[in-house]
């Protein structure tokens, strides 16, 4: 319309110029028509596009779509067979590799005494696991698909994953054979490390969270009042992470890096690093049957191999 009131306006304006500014105008909305109704077409099949997952149990669904399954009890650890992206300090690591050591070191955090069978003590956090998560690895893409299944969404599970297009896999990664003098930053990670181990821990942590109130992440329990403690008293540092995260570092996520941090050093036999804050989350770790020792090299079969 402004193309039209436009030759309104002007009297010196020809027919012809009319009839060419007029074409113009009906060729553009012609051309939003389309573009609108394509898009809205888009919009309707993305809709009707059928879940795969709908309709099929969980065990199921995940024996037919991924590559690698295993059961500990209820609770699922897949890995897609997707190429390993990044080549930090094991070059050649196959998606099968990282879907191996992540069910070695579930196992063997679930197994402290390695018999073969989940402990008597950890057992609510194998059922934690089980009611709330499943572990997966493989790409990030794939990982949020998977999360928006149905029969995920059916089973109200959080998808805890190792990303393999963004973070690093070293499979020469113990746990052990490093040093630090104080632990000051959220930003800490030992040389070389592995973020299969931290990426388990995390996911033990979080089904302890949800059986049991004390080990918590919120304002008031007690992991993190410790870390905000060690933050006011200028002895630990989340901001810098904070800011490289873009403001988006909150403080459940921080304070479940904490613990793992602490938990670290300590398996790394760095215990005397940490300071009278952090030594007392680790008691509290220790206090409440947080499984304090990672075996890469535990042998035993817990749980069953489905694929």
């Amino acid at each position: 319309m402004r193309v039209i009131d436009s030759i309104y306006k002007n009297p010196n304006s020809s027919v012809n110029s009319y009839k060419r500014n007029l074409a113009s105008v009906l060729h553009v909305s012609s051309f939003m028509k389309k573009v609108t109704v394509l898009a809205a077409l888009a919009l309707f099949l993305g809709s009707c596009k059928k879940d795969d997952s709908e309709g099929k149990d969980l065990k199921s669904y995940l024996v037919e779509e991924y590559a690698y399954v295993h059961e500990i009890n209820g609770f699922y650890i897949v890995g897609s067979d997707e190429t390993y992206k990044l080549n930090e300090g094991s070059v050649g690591a196959s998606p099968k590799e990282i879907f191996e050591q992540e069910v070695t070191l579930f196992s063997s955090l679930l197994d402290q005494d390695e018999d073969g069978v989940v402990d008597d003590g950890l057992k609510a956090i194998n059922e934690g696991l089980a009611k709330h998560f499943l572990f997966f690895s493989g790409h990030t893409k794939t990982e949020e698909e998977l999360s928006e299944k149905q029969v995920v969404e059916e089973n109200n599970l959080y998808v805890m994953a190792m990303k393999t297009d963004e973070w690093p896999f070293n499979r020469d990664f113990k746990g052990t054979g490093f040093s630090l003098s104080s632990l000051t930053s959220s930003t800490w990670r030992p040389d070389a490390s592995c973020a299969v181990w931290e990426e388990v821990f995390h996911t033990i942590t979080e089904a302890h969270a949800k059986v049991d109130a004390d080990c918590g992440f919120q304002s008031g329990n007690f992991y993190r009042d410790k870390m905000e403690a060690d933050i006011s008293a200028n002895t630990y540092d989340i901001e810098q992470q904070n800011q490289e995260e873009n403001g988006q570092y909150d403080k459940v996520t921080a304070t479940n890096e904490y613990i793992h941090q602490i938990w670290l050093i300590h398996h790394g036999g760095q215990s005397s690093a940490l300071n009278s804050l952090q030594a007392s989350v680790l008691q509290h770790m220790k206090d409440k049957g947080v499984p304090m020792k990672a075996n890469p090299d535990y042998s035993k079969t817990l749980g069953t191999r489905l694929k």
